[in-house]
């Protein structure tokens, strides 16, 4: 008898308060989400903030269109005469004027003449047989140009140096270095190929 009261009153109790927990577990869960959804909206809320003000700080770039100049680099085995160099250098920029359309008066050119010893080369490298007259060219310009019209400028430049200063065209070593435009500063510590937007 005593047993069986036990027994029905801890279903009661337990029946009676079930109820209770389910309600208050809902709350808190609701709760939770609601902060959840709060916080979230106020961490995007800032994110855009932060990037709106990074935006502003930072400089916006574009490129300026045009800007064909040409570093141009020549050497040399000493002992030829000062015309005969600045004669090399006139057929080089007239070449690169008619066939890479570089602007004209964009001339930057470093003619250096070395001892035998220190401009060693292979001679005869790919079968081509070079001899001390020979000349290296290493030009830097803009990225670009189409693979045609850079072996167009190779024979147009060996062809007219050979008519030029007898060179022989298995002496005219000739090598292009592409960069991008920012890759100039032609002065004043500035990138002159690149503009500002305030």
């Amino acid at each position: 008898m005593n047993s069986h009261s036990r027994s029905d009153f801890s279903s009661d109790r337990g029946s009676n308060t079930s109820p209770g927990r389910r309600g208050f577990l809902t709350a808190l869960l609701v709760s939770t989400a609601f902060w959840f959804v709060r916080k979230s909206f106020a961490l995007v809320r800032s994110g855009r903030d932060i990037a709106s003000t990074s935006n502003k700080n930072v400089p916006q770039t574009s490129s300026i269109q045009g800007g064909e100049v040409p570093l141009v680099r020549i050497d040399l085995i000493e002992g030829k005469s000062e015309k005969y160099r600045a004669q090399v250098g006139d057929i080089v920029y007239q070449t690169l004027v008619d066939v890479l359309s570089v602007p004209e008066h964009d001339r930057f050119h470093v003619i250096t003449e070395h001892t035998k010893a220190s401009q060693p080369f292979d001679r005869d490298y790919l079968g081509i047989h070079r001899s001390d007259d020979c000349i290296f060219f290493q030009i830097t310009l803009n990225s670009g140009r189409a693979t045609e019209l850079k072996q167009r400028f190779y024979k147009t430049l060996a062809d007219r140096l050979h008519e030029g200063v007898k060179i022989r065209k298995e002496d005219v070593f000739i090598n292009l270095v592409e960069v991008p435009k920012e890759n100039w500063s032609f002065g004043n510590g500035e990138a002159q190929y690149v503009s500002v937007s305030k």
